[in-house]
């Protein structure tokens, strides 16, 4: 029961984060509704029992792509005072999509024939897997992915200090 009231809580803050995403007129409103609506989608991934999920979704999205996002945002002056909406923006259309959208949603979870266990059997963690995987089978893939990565970041650094060094030389 309580693990159903803590789901909706997620379900509700990730829907309300994402409602403040698509409705915000501030890029770094929209920015922190979306790293609300990243842990929440991670937290429902904990409740599915997908480990590996969630830890990738805060790695990967709230930790790389999601900080990259507001630290470009933050760091442009100009950026943020920038009206994200348009005359292009029609709330008509939207609502009647919206509606839509609910009305077939709802219809399909009330024709769902949903089967009902009495006892659950334990979440087993897919962690283990996935690591033994990496070490074992896809250990030359894995490892040539992260040379690959190493190489790439290596060579970013090369062509920044380049530019940057040929610069301060004229001035």
């Amino acid at each position: 029961m309580i693990s159903t009231v803590i789901w909706c809580l997620f379900a509700g803050m990730t829907v309300m984060a994402a409602l403040a995403v698509a409705t915000s007129k501030n890029v770094v409103h929209c920015g922190f509704g979306l790293l609300f609506s990243l842990l929440g989608v991670c937290a429902m991934y904990v409740f599915l029992g997908a480990d590996f999920l969630a830890a990738t979704q805060v790695i990967v999205y709230v930790g790389g792509i999601l900080v990259l996002i507001l630290f470009g945002v933050m760091m442009t002056h100009r950026i943020t005072a920038t009206d994200l909406k348009s005359e292009l923006v029609q709330p008509v259309a939207a609502l009647i999509a919206a509606v839509a959208i609910l009305v077939l949603s709802v219809g399909m979870i009330l024709e769902q024939v949903w089967p009902a266990k009495e006892h659950l059997d334990p979440i087993t963690p897919t962690t283990h897997a996935f690591g033994v995987s990496f070490l074992t089978d896809y250990l030359f893939p894995f490892e040539f992915a992260s040379v690959l990565l190493l190489v790439a970041l290596i060579g970013a650094a090369m062509f920044t200090r380049d530019s940057a060094g040929e610069d301060s030389d004229h001035v």
